[in-house]
């Protein structure tokens, strides 16, 4: 069961807003998924920009074998800007992982 305990009334309803916006250093995604891991638990909402193809999950841990290229959703490369929500109550923490599709590229993350 979820713990909604621990989160302001707007945290608990998984609002799309939040008073925080944190540009993050760009990121190498590669083919290794342990090298691309983001602590998202502090966010509502995350906005990718990918350079090149990737593969994307989120994960209560922060495991390798976690984002499976068989099973999980990508993103196409390019100009889009792509916007999550951050998944909630699965657990204390919760990590966005990302791993390439093809060639190595990088990778505009905004935290909101």
């Amino acid at each position: 069961m979820a713990n909604t305990q621990k989160f302001r009334a707007h945290e608990s309803l998984n609002v799309e807003t939040a008073a925080d916006w944190q540009v993050q250093t760009i990121e190498s995604v590669t083919a290794n998924a342990a090298d691309a891991m983001i602590d998202v638990t502090s966010y509502h909402m995350v906005h990718l920009q990918p350079v090149e193809d990737i593969y994307f999950t989120f994960n209560e841990t922060n495991a390798e074998g976690s984002l499976s290229s068989s099973n999980d959703l990508y993103l196409k490369g390019g100009d889009t800007i792509y916007s999550f929500k951050v998944p909630k109550g699965l657990s204390d923490t919760m990590y966005l992982i990302l791993e390439r599709v093809d060639t190595t590229g990088n990778c505009r993350i905004v935290l909101s």
